[in-house]
């Protein structure tokens, strides 16, 4: 068995942490620098790097050992044909949009505003300096907002609201910006402390959100942040603490926490719901005690899936890592009985999964694509000039 084989081998027995979420495009290290169920991906590290937006800030990582789980957990891993094309699957949901905006800066799309619309952030020297949507029917980029030059960015624009938001970094500082989506100038909402890690990694608003006219967050340490749209002062939400955004209106806990020396093997086993206090805890089915992702409907490790009150156990037609995507989608590496891999994507609610593109196992093999995956959407670029988008539709 090749040492590839041996790392695949190892991911399908180990737990692995949530990625945590301040929007943040980010690269998925090699195997010995993350938890244990991102190593499927291993032998992708250097050609094709997944780049997990749910919010990441600066992320440095840990070597950990994962936990042994128990024999019952450990099913045969799926081996057999590829799933159908992703535009084949759900073809009112992929486009190919042009990877430049006006003025020749590069564009990266962050958010649906609605189906055939999307906003992102215009780039110059790498550096994001405005806000545009696309239009995929009439082809046509709108700019939204200008950026300021004192202040870095460091998360994916979100919207809700009839409006854009956004966070950057000041000195030692995060603001929270937002803009009307139909264009104007930028307000900035307020001005909290970031948190600055042991590392020297600065840590801003993680999981923004925006709902009920109100713009909604969680910083490094944990809590629920509230600010209205129109300004004022951030307000920590009662019975939150520790607690960190996850899908909106739910908070949980704990977190899968990269920035610590040992795993944890249960993530957001607790929920709250930040508008009625009610709380949910997870229950994995009979001989199951660990879970990779947990959202507020679907759990699943790294070969099964089952609902949050244990139900409805199977197993998945590849081997599962990352994070849980609006609430359902998990990125899948798919393997064929002639050891062929490939990229999909799968609807836990469903049972649907798509393929994205081919992934190298052998030597020689075509390198892939660098492959982004957020909350809302996935993309890639195709190295003609465009990129592809796959609306993830809750």
């Amino acid at each position: 068995m090749t040492g590839i084989e041996d790392r695949l081998r190892d991911a399908l027995a180990a737990k692995a942490g949530s990625v945590r979420d301040d929007g943040r495009p980010r690269v998925l290290p090699p195997p010995h620098s993350r938890p244990a169920a991102y190593r499927w991906w291993a032998p992708l590290a250097v050609a094709a790097t997944l780049v997990l937006v749910v919010a990441i800030s600066f992320a440095t990582t840990r070597a950990v050992t994962p936990p042994t789980p128990h024999p019952a957990q450990r099913p045969t891993p799926y081996v057999g044909p590829f799933a159908p094309p992703v535009e084949q699957v759900w073809p009112d949901a992929v486009h190919e949009i042009p990877t430049t905006a006006p003025g020749k800066r590069a564009f990266e799309p962050d958010v649906f505003i609605n189906p055939r619309v999307v906003a992102g952030r215009g780039l110059t020297r790498n550096r994001p300096d405005s806000v545009w949507s696309y239009d995929v029917d009439k082809r046509r980029f709108t700019r939204i907002a200008t950026l300021g030059h004192k202040t870095i960015p460091n998360g994916s624009v979100v919207f809700g609201g009839g409006h854009v938001a956004w966070s950057a970094f000041g000195d030692r500082e995060v603001e929270i910006w937002a803009a009307p989506v139909t264009g104007g100038k930028p307000r900035r909402l307020a001005t909290v402390p970031a948190t600055l890690t042991s590392d020297n990694e600065l840590i801003g608003a993680q999981n923004l959100t925006i709902a009920d006219g109100t713009v909604w967050w969680s910083p490094e340490e944990g809590g629920v942040y509230r600010l209205p749209l129109k300004g004022g002062t951030p307000t920590l939400i009662t019975g939150t603490r520790g607690y960190h955004l996850l899908e909106w209106p739910w908070a949980g806990e704990p977190r899968g926490d990269r920035a610590v020396d040992h795993p944890v093997p249960r993530p957001m086993e607790h929920l709250k719901n930040v508008r009625t206090g009610e709380t949910r805890d997870a229950t994995p089915p009979s001989g199951r005690t660990w879970w990779t992702g947990c959202g507020v409907t679907w759990c699943f490790s790294g070969i099964e899936t089952w609902r949050r009150d244990g139900t409805g156990l199977r197993a998945l037609p590849g081997q599962a890592s990352g994070d849980l995507y609006s609430g359902r989608y998990v990125l899948l590496r798919q393997r064929d009985a002639s050891g062929a891999g490939a990229a999909a994507v799968h609807d836990l609610a469903t049972g649907r999964t798509g393929t994205l593109f081919r992934i190298p196992t052998r030597r020689g093999d075509k390198a892939p694509p660098t492959l982004h995956a957020q909350q809302g959407l996935f993309w890639y670029q195709t190295g003609r000039g465009t990129q592809v988008l796959i609306r993830l539709t809750p």
